[in-house]
């Protein structure tokens, strides 16, 4: 990472979220480090094993994501949980803190709130998979779970897909809806509030699935409510989309099939194909996949390559831009 680094390896750089959002780093560039990283994935330089977790409550989780990537000179580690009842306290329902490590010495450099990365991050790799899956010319699209994650792949994709005109959303609390509405109608994009899930998905060309993920989920979106030529991106393990919806696919991609294989031994995605490809193989092939009424699935499940790689994009601009609290060692 440079003699620069390495002397600040001697101090410890910590970022907050407010320092975080103060650096500016755009959903373009999280989306092109994402790229970036998937393409390391794809050359074989990078180590990732399947994040290990504990569950301290029912449908809670904190997670350990390591990861190196050797061509972008990046190491590190992120411990992010994620407490569905966070709300009755104030939380955010996902909170945690990254740490960068040199990996010439191991010697940590930087310390800092994953909530935002985890938010740009994941939006950025389902608008990686849209980019190369998606028709050129799309209108509506969907939205099941109007939080954070919903919110944040809106936006990811809109710029992506610059004709999206519609989002219909759907999310059980009103609360959540009605904030979704008011912050995405600002960027000049029509929100209809759907009853359901089947009324969200109905005539949407991209559907993106981010309800909070569950031990015991009870999937409802099936094939027959999706149109042809619909992707659909299930951001929340196997809570939303049913497996029918995989077999029926014209095409199944993962972001990493180690990790979909791990939690498929810990009870999730029972009954998923056994046959898919790896989101990292669609981006290093450089064209797109698209085809008239082909309907693609899209299972990401969240991958501490890609936190690296928009934590080091942060790091390094904390650096330039002074911004971030010093630490002694």
């Amino acid at each position: 990472m440079g003699m620069l680094d390495l002397e600040r390896g001697r101090q410890l750089l910590y970022l907050s979220k407010a320092q975080i959002e103060a650096l500016r780093v755009s959903v373009d560039d999280v989306r092109e480090a994402v790229e970036a990283a998937f393409l390391e994935k794809a050359a074989g330089r990078v180590e990732m094993p399947p994040k290990p977790g504990i569950h301290p409550s029912p449908d809670a989780f904190i997670h350990a994501m390591p990861a190196y990537l050797a061509g972008m000179g990046v190491a590190g580690m992120k411990w992010v949980s994620g407490f569905p009842g966070n709300r009755r306290f104030g939380f955010p329902y996902i909170t945690g803190l990254l740490i960068l490590n040199c990996p010439e010495t191991g010697v940590p450099l930087a310390v800092m709130d994953c909530t935002w990365i985890t938010e740009k991050r994941t939006a950025a790799a389902t608008a990686v998979a849209v980019l190369r899956l998606a028709p050129e010319r799309v209108e509506r699209m969907a939205i099941i779970g109007a939080g954070v994650q919903g919110r944040a792949n809106a936006d990811a994709l809109r710029r992506v897909r610059p004709s999206i005109r519609e989002i219909a959303v759907f999310d059980p609390s009103s609360q959540a809806r009605e904030a979704f509405e008011q912050e995405v109608s600002s960027w000049g994009l029509r929100v209809e509030q759907a009853r359901s899930p089947q009324e969200a998905v109905s005539e949407a060309a991209i559907v993106v699935t981010c309800a909070p993920i569950v031990r015991s989920p009870k999937p409802v979106v099936t094939p027959e409510w999706l149109k042809p030529g619909c992707v659909v991106a299930s951001l929340d393990f196997d809570a939303t989309v049913t497996p029918a919806v995989a077999h029926a696919a014209d095409g199944m991609w993962v972001d990493d099939g180690e990790q979909f294989e791990y939690y498929r031994r810990h009870g999730h995605f029972a009954g998923m194909p056994t046959s898919y490809q790896e989101l990292a193989a669609l981006v290093s092939s450089g064209n797109p996949q698209a085809a008239p009424n082909h309907r693609y699935l899209v299972v990401n499940l969240g991958l501490a390559l890609e936190d690296m790689a928009v934590a080091l994009a942060l790091y390094r601009r904390a650096l330039v831009q002074g911004i971030g609290t010093v630490l002694p060692c």
